[in-house]
């Protein structure tokens, strides 16, 4: 009887060892996995904050399509007729218009008369009249020495017009005219003040 207590306290042993280094394996496979999530997380982490964040910027609603540095060229029977640049254009496809920002128009004249530089903080290009509208401090100057100064300008392409209702200032070497409304043809150079006319000369050298 004796034996057969102290045989199965053996067994009975044997099995709470082996049953230990069962735990002890669980407990080394347990830590070496959470090492490894451990040092995984920290990997992804630096990879995060080393990543640069690309800031994308969302289109308003209106805005179809949005580029930087806009150009287009306007040409009849192989001429150049005006050239029209924008540091940016958002196109609104249900208007048809592209709305140009920073812009700068330079308009071919014909028959040697030079040409024709203008600049705008905006401005509106329809598409399908390829007329433009400019808006803001715009400012025309040719490479003949003359200008003109107005709050908005319309360009009509298909009359090759400058027109506008707003107050224009005129300017030329000793002269300057201002009124209200204007009509200039940009293939010939000529102007028409519709109202409010004045004048004012200087003579050379003062």
């Amino acid at each position: 009887m004796r034996f057969t207590v102290n045989f199965l306290d053996a067994i009975l042993c044997l099995e709470i060892m082996h049953n230990f280094n069962n735990f002890k394996r669980f407990l080394g496979v347990l830590a070496v996995v959470a090492s490894l999530l451990v040092i995984a997380t920290i990997v992804f982490r630096m990879q995060q904050e080393a990543a640069p964040r690309l800031a994308v910027r969302k289109l308003p609603v209106q805005v179809d399509v949005s580029l930087q540095k806009f150009h287009y060229t306007e040409t009849k029977q192989g001429a150049k007729r005006w050239e029209l640049t924008a540091d940016r254009a958002e196109y609104n496809k249900k208007t048809d218009i592209s709305y140009l920002t920073g812009v700068r128009m330079l308009v071919h004249g014909a028959g040697g008369v030079g040409d024709l530089e203008i600049t705008a903080q905006h401005a509106e290009y329809h598409n399908g009249t390829r007329d433009v509208s400019l808006i803001g401090d715009v400012r025309g100057k040719s490479d003949k020495g003359y200008g003109f100064f107005a709050p908005r300008v319309n360009y009509i392409a298909a009359r090759t017009l400058l027109t506008t209702a707003e107050r224009v200032r005129l300017t030329d070497i000793g002269s300057q005219l201002e009124g209200t409304g204007m009509e200039y043809q940009t293939q010939t150079r000529k102007f028409r003040l519709m109202k409010e006319v004045t004048a004012v000369y200087r003579q050379e050298g003062k």
